[in-house]
């Protein structure tokens, strides 16, 4: 079961990971002198300001993939990166520390996912997904901007419904969404998938001016650690005169922007005198899980809906995951034992490293809600920051956990260090005493 000269392939989705997809299978394609056809059905206009437009993310794309992405020759324009980030501000009811990054080559950068916050001046927040959406219609992508809301197999081939109104008879299906209602599109497919687990995160865009986020934000991403039951973290993301705020915990609602922005930490560092509007908010979804049966013959599912990585780095999850199911396609074959033998390691491979990110985000909460372990760790972090050399461990951990220069479990074994566990728990008990 392969692609054929004239094959047909329908992508339901034209975010990160659809339009990664389409890159590389048409890449591909032309490789190996292969003519297929590649079609993106995606309603949303990337280009609009506000919700209509947006894909509700926070934005953060990795050196490493910025790198990556070069290597294979999409240069993102300077249009795109909204603000590059060198530091980390820590925040806690015990006080805060700055976290610089580990080395120079390990920056990150914010860009938006769609035309802006609701208001935005038209072309002043050139869109990230709309950049990789022209870049696959670039490599010969068709997209259709209208919604799938129903699919068959019809004679063993995937059939496209929109509105009750046959679209097109696909020799592949890619499910490239995010985690919505489109789900069920394949889980009525039969063929055993389920959308993820997902927990609900609250995101706000707070409108300042370029001059407040430089002298309050810099290049600096402000996370929030504080010990409330129902809060994991919260970071605040400059954007030119916007600043992103993300927040994930287990007890998110409408009210959890407003009552976090009243806390008396967030008021230490953003007060009353600096003036903001919230311009527009969401509560999306985010994945915590990976379906067990993400493909079968004809069809594959990747992305948000499929398996990508805990709490963070989404984008570059969306390149690994997009890339290796068109290699598999395009490549191997389109059975289910095609994508058992190529795509199924990469799949578990961010399965597992999301293991190893839970055992990480648990010692955190631990961290977090306990004080004397959140004076010992601020301390810690204080100490390697002042060092011109030495292994700065503690903070290079806290780094990497929240940015996607490194995968879970290559920072789980750092946590192991005696040196850096002793020097914490040394602070968290000299705490007692000052």
């Amino acid at each position: 079961m392969e692609l054929r000269d004239g094959s047909r392939i329908a992508v339901i989705g034209g975010g990160p990971s659809g339009a990664f997809f389409s890159i590389f299978a048409l890449k591909l394609a032309r490789m190996i002198g292969k003519e297929i056809q590649v079609t993106i059905f995606e309603p949303k206009d990337f280009t609009k300001d506000g919700p209509g437009g947006c894909n509700k993310c926070g934005g953060i794309i990795s050196e490493l993939l910025s790198q990556t992405l070069a290597h294979e020759g999409i240069m993102l324009p300077d249009s795109v990166i909204h603000k590059g980030i060198s530091t980390y501000r820590l925040h806690s009811e015990e006080g805060d520390v700055t976290i610089a990054a580990p080395g120079l080559e390990r920056w990150i950068a914010s860009v938006y996912r769609g035309g802006g916050p609701k208001g935005a001046t038209a072309g002043t927040c050139e869109s990230f997904d709309h950049f990789l959406l022209s870049q696959a219609k670039a490599e010969g992508a068709v997209h259709q901007q209208f919604r799938i809301d129903q699919a068959e197999i019809r004679d063993g081939r995937p059939v496209l419904f929109s509105r009750d109104r046959e679209v097109m008879t696909a020799d592949l299906l890619i499910g490239a969404f995010g985690l919505s209602s489109t789900a069920r599109i394949f889980e009525n497919l039969g063929f055993g998938y389920r959308e993820p687990k997902a927990v609900t995160a609250a995101i706000a865009e707070l409108r300042l001016t370029e001059e407040i986020v430089r002298d309050y934000l810099g290049n600096a991403i402000n996370l929030f650690l504080l010990p409330d039951e129902g809060l994991k973290f919260a970071a605040m993301i400059p954007k030119g005169e916007y600043v992103t705020l993300c927040i994930l915990g287990s007890k998110v609602g409408a009210d959890t922007v407003s009552d976090f922005l009243a806390k008396p930490v967030v008021k230490r560092f953003l007060p009353d005198s600096v003036p903001y509007s919230i311009e527009c908010r969401c509560l999306p979804k985010m994945s915590v899980g990976a379906p067990k049966v993400p493909y079968t013959d004809r069809i594959a599912v990747c992305g948000d809906s499929g398996s990508t990585r805990l709490y963070k780095d989404g984008l570059s999850a969306a390149y690994l995951m997009g890339k290796t199911v068109a290699t598999t396609a395009v490549l191997h074959g389109i059975g289910k034992v095609h994508f058992d033998q190529v795509y199924r390691p990469v799949y578990r491979g961010i399965v597992t490293d999301n293991r190893f990110g839970q055992l990480l985000f648990a010692a955190t909460d631990v961290m977090r809600k306990n004080r004397l372990l959140t004076r010992g760790m601020l301390e810690t972090v204080r100490k390697e920051q002042q060092q011109n050399s030495g292994r700065k461990v503690l903070s290079t951990i806290l780094w990497e956990m929240f940015t996607g220069n490194e995968r879970y479990r290559n920072i789980f074994p750092k946590t192991l260090s005696p040196v850096m566990n002793a020097s914490l728990l040394a602070n968290a008990l000299a705490s007692l005493f000052k």
